[in-house]
């Protein structure tokens, strides 16, 4: 970016005692850390998960999540448990433990046995005994 280089005029040397030139400075004061460029793999990422979404089967699969998770709610609901909203809309869904004696750390621990993800919710006036579950 400097048209000629030349020495920086506060003195700053390099671990060699060599006097730095400016164009140096100026690289240690970006790079690295302050300043990110386009990153290919994100880049690359970004690219297939559009041109996957421009699919019919992604929408196809999209509707199925939906009502996977709503017929989860339906099994939840018959089982006796309070769903929040009653039921779904989406793939996630909130459920209270209360009326089970359940808390969400003891729901967490025992569904991860199953490799099932969910996360534990904290509420202030529930305190623990939230579960939100993405399907």
């Amino acid at each position: 970016m400097l048209r000629h280089d030349f020495e920086n005029p506060w003195g700053i040397k390099d671990p060699k005692g060599n006097l730095r030139k400016m164009s140096s400075l100026l690289d240690l004061a970006v790079f690295p850390g302050t300043q990110g460029g386009p990153l290919e793999h994100v880049i690359a990422a970004k690219a297939v998960a559009f041109g996957e979404i421009l699919n019919e089967d992604f929408k196809a699969y999209g509707k199925q999540v939906i009502n996977n998770a709503q017929a989860m709610a339906k099994a939840f609901v018959s089982r006796g448990y309070n769903l929040i909203s009653d039921g779904t809309d989406n793939h996630l869904m909130l459920i209270d433990l209360r009326n089970k004696n359940l808390t969400g750390k003891k729901a967490q621990e025992t569904l991860d046995k199953a490799h099932i993800t969910l996360n534990k919710m904290q509420c202030l006036l529930m305190t623990n005994h939230l579960l939100l579950l993405p399907v």
